[in-house]
């Protein structure tokens, strides 16, 4: 029985902080590259800067490690099963939280319902379901490299710490986009903004990597990341600010405090439920398929 030699590279001996370290540096050369080089595409700079940690995963495992040459590694990825039981709470998770935040917005008067964006209920509907197809597998290309190289990686210094790293540095990844360019998140004070993003990016690391662990899959990770993103595209649709339109910057959406807070408030109750249902971590996912 033949068995497959498996391609040399002098970077096959890395260890995994190191492999997760050389990735990072990566996939935030290449979000540097296109904040700077990229401003000519308008908005749609987001999209291309999102595909960079996809290309950083496939630099790693194609050219660089050279561990990508077997289906075991990409399985190993997440990318071999759906993860059905999971994709409820990657949609109800970022819905609820962002249901709560938005309400209080109306009920305090920050901000006020308005259908105006959506004249009826089958375009909304349907707009609704495209969106969050488009906007999850966009979302994809992301968190391939988020929860589905990084946070495995990052599993030997504690899976708490390494889900909230995970967050930290997916948050970090966004600022030369925010701070280079004016297509995203581009008003408000940098110090207010940036600061609640990171922070809600760090928890929110909590609530993707847990459905990355529970599943075994990066799918479901991406269906949460789209659906946070389009459900936050549809509340910020409805709602028109009254008084100063940076309140709702400050207290509502990736930057605002009201959803801060509930990322928290869903992080400890993740966190809670990881402790007692003893979700197993994976010894060596990556690693052990690459042998």
């Amino acid at each position: 029985m033949k068995t497959r030699k498996k391609k040399f590279s002098m970077f096959n001996q890395l260890s995994r902080s190191t492999k997760a370290t050389l990735f990072y540096l990566i996939a935030f050369g290449l979000a540097m590259l296109v904040a700077a080089v990229g401003q000519g595409l308008g908005n749609s700079i987001q999209i291309v800067y999102m595909f960079t940690p996809l290309a950083a995963v496939s630099l790693m495992l194609l050219v660089l490690t050279r561990d990508g040459y077997t289906r075991a590694i990409w399985q190993a990825l997440g990318l071999h099963r759906a993860g059905w039981r999971s994709w409820p709470l990657a949609v109800l998770g970022p819905l609820l939280v962002l249901s709560c935040t938005y309400a209080i917005v109306w009920t305090t008067g920050i901000g006020r319902l308005d259908f105006t964006a959506y004249p009826g209920t089958i375009n909304f509907l349907l707009d609704l379901i495209i969106s969050l197809l488009i906007g999850s597998l966009i979302a994809f290309a992301e968190e391939i490299g988020w929860r589905g190289y990084l946070l495995p990686h990052l599993l030997p210094i504690g899976r708490t710490r390494a889900l909230l790293i995970s967050g930290l540095l997916h948050g970090i990844w966004h600022l030369p986009l925010m701070l280079m360019t004016p297509f995203y998140h581009g008003s408000g004070n940098r110090l207010i903004v940036v600061t609640l993003f990171l922070l809600t990016l760090t928890a929110a690391g909590i609530f993707y990597g847990y459905l990355r662990l529970q599943s075994g899959s990066v799918w479901p990770a991406a269906l949460a990341h789209g659906a946070f993103n389009t459900f936050w595209g549809m509340f910020t649709a409805l709602t028109v600010a009254v008084g100063l339109p940076l309140t709702l910057e400050y207290l509502a959406g990736e930057t605002g405090l009201f959803t801060l807070v509930g990322v928290v408030v869903m992080m400890g109750w993740l966190l809670y439920r990881m402790d007692r249902t003893m979700l197993p971590v994976p010894a060596d996912p990556l690693l052990a398929a690459s042998d």
